[in-house]
């Protein structure tokens, strides 16, 4: 996870991303069509085969976490995680 200043501005690392789409049992594609990224975009993303953007780990961020998902910075305890908000 990267801290761009306060704590609002946490970014996801590609690994919580894949986890992400794990846990939601999103696709690629699925994730692709809902972040506006290509198919391609996000597999060479997911691969490692290219270095993520700012704007683009934002992006898929913000649509993950409006689907429910909460991504959990590295801890003195453990390391970087993601889980499911309890709906309310």
């Amino acid at each position: 996870m990267l801290f761009l200043g306060s704590p609002s501005e946490m970014l996801p690392s590609v690994a919580q991303v894949r986890a992400a789409r794990g846990l939601l049992g999103w696709s690629r594609q699925e994730l692709a069509e809902k972040s506006g990224l290509s198919t391609k975009s996000l597999q060479r993303l997911e691969d490692g085969l290219a270095s993520p953007r700012a704007s683009t780990l934002e992006r898929l961020g913000r649509v993950m976490s409006e689907a429910g998902v909460q991504f959990l910075a590295e801890t003195v305890e453990g390391g970087e995680g993601v889980r499911r908000r309890i709906s309310t």
